[in-house]
């Protein structure tokens, strides 16, 4: 009897162990990564909650993302606590300070045949483009 469920144990494990490998070897070729562009001015109450919101769903969904922080001049610690979070996950989180509108237009082209999604956090409308949201 503890052969037989043993042997059930060992089936049902190796089922398991193929169904993994199989959706790891071809998950990575499926998608492109989503760029998330979030332009910030004096949002230290919610940026810590965006990016790690951002980060949640892209693991809930199985979806790559980076995301670049582009500050508009913040006065409080925005780019603090973006830049704390950026150190834990360097691979995820890019860090930049807004010079000039050409700024934009660069890093746009720079991801022109992926997928950017760009964010105003001080707009509504375009908060509704942050995955929880839809």
């Amino acid at each position: 009897m503890i052969v037989g469920l043993l042997s059930i144990f060992g089936a049902y494990g190796l089922a398991i162990a193929l169904v993994h490998l199989g959706r790891s070897r071809f998950r990575w070729n499926r998608r492109k990564p989503i760029h998330y562009v979030l332009i910030t001015r004096n949002n230290a109450m919610q940026i810590e909650w965006y990016l790690r919101t951002l980060l949640f769903v892209s693991r809930l969904k199985a979806r790559t993302i980076h995301i670049v922080v582009m500050d508009e001049r913040s006065e409080d610690d925005t780019m603090a606590i973006a830049g704390r979070l950026a150190a834990t996950r360097p691979d995820h989180i890019e860090i930049s300070e807004w010079n000039e509108s050409a700024q934009l237009d660069q890093l746009i082209t720079r991801y022109e045949n992926e997928e950017v999604v760009l964010v105003r956090l001080s707009n509504e409308k375009e908060m509704q483009n942050i995955p929880l949201f839809q």
